[in-house]
């Protein structure tokens, strides 16, 4: 299993605190699996919306253009 290491801000672990709280993780590694997970399967992409380059390169049959 692969390790990844952040330096977090007070401010960053007060976010991550109330994500948890929010989402009920009981573990910050659930939390981070969790958000992995959603953006992995494009998720966000109904919040933010896709960028130009993913659009270019994912529209095959033209989905973006519709």
């Amino acid at each position: 299993m692969k390790e990844i290491r952040l330096k977090l801000s007070s401010k960053d672990k007060e976010n991550i605190d109330r994500l948890k709280e929010k989402y009920g993780f009981k573990t910050t590694e659930d939390l981070f699996r969790f958000l992995v997970t959603i953006f992995a399967q494009h998720y966000v992409e109904f919040l933010w919306g896709v960028n130009e380059a993913e659009k270019n390169s994912r529209d095959d049959f033209e989905f973006y253009k519709r």
